[in-house]
């Protein structure tokens, strides 16, 4: 049996989803609501001991961290491959899911915080705020989150977080300008592990990064088509998370464009 523990909007649970629901998998949910701190639980934090989404528990094996499981799915589950069988090609996949980690995950994440989730947070009292960034076990991700929740969009890491996006979206062009999908002609994992990316920058605003690269703009107009998209992200949406990102998305865009001119 799968079961995933996952967020609405959580992008790492977006892409598992994705591969979930591409494969044909029958999977069990259970859904953490993420604003309120299920994730810090302690009956969830024996699962999951850095207090994130998604984890996934396949016949009693615990696996964590959204790329591992993506890896997992794929292999634990051959049909339909979500690799391509060239050498190359699977490297770049792996690329893309490299940079994901390493560089778009805390990216979005200083935007998000700076504004969606920021709009949350500022509601809470002093005591409330501060008992929420204690209970984030990593020390960088606790103050990644407390200065662009004190700053918003004047937080210095804003700036550097749309400047490493501005960078990815242009490789993607790049690589987009031969092939179909991310890593050749079939849609992969590198595919499930970008949507959410993309998917949250434009809820927030920043699609004017691929406003002059129609190669991401065709891309990402493939991957809305695709009934996944609706199955995973947007049908899964509550009220809540609605409320939640309904931000001031012009001041995103032009804090987005005066950074990019620079």
């Amino acid at each position: 049996m799968l079961k995933l523990y996952h967020g609405t909007t959580s992008v790492c649970a977006i892409k598992v989803r994705l591969v979930l629901v591409e494969k044909g998998l029958d999977w069990e949910g259970e859904i953490l609501n993420l604003q309120r701190g299920d994730q810090h639980q302690p009956d969830y934090l024996k699962l999951n001991p850095n207090g994130v989404v998604p984890t996934l528990v396949h016949d009693g094996n615990v696996i964590a961290e959204s790329s591992v499981i993506l890896s997992y799915l794929d292999e634990a589950f051959p049909n339909p491959p979500l690799m391509p069988a060239d050498p190359v090609l699977c490297a770049r996949a792996r690329i893309w899911m490299k940079r994901v980690d390493d560089i778009l995950h805390a990216a979005i994440g200083a935007v998000t915080f700076a504004t969606a989730n920021r709009k949350v947070l500022i509601r809470k009292s002093p005591e409330e705020l501060a008992a929420h960034f204690e209970r984030i076990p990593d020390p960088a991700y606790r103050e990644r989150q407390r200065q662009s929740v004190e700053m918003g969009l004047g937080a210095p890491l804003v700036e550097g977080a749309i400047r490493h996006y501005d960078k990815a979206i242009g490789q993607m062009d790049a690589d987009l300008a031969d092939t179909t999908y991310l890593a050749g002609d079939s849609w992969s994992l590198a595919d499930a592990a970008l949507t959410p990316y993309i998917n949250r920058a434009e809820m927030l605003g920043m699609e004017g990064l691929w406003d002059n690269r129609p190669n991401v703009a065709r891309w990402f107009a493939d991957m809305k088509v695709r009934p996944t998209y609706a199955t995973c992200i947007t049908d899964v949406l509550t009220a809540a998370d609605l409320d939640r990102f309904d931000i001031p998305r012009d001041e995103v865009d032009a804090r987005v464009r005066e950074i990019v001119a620079v």
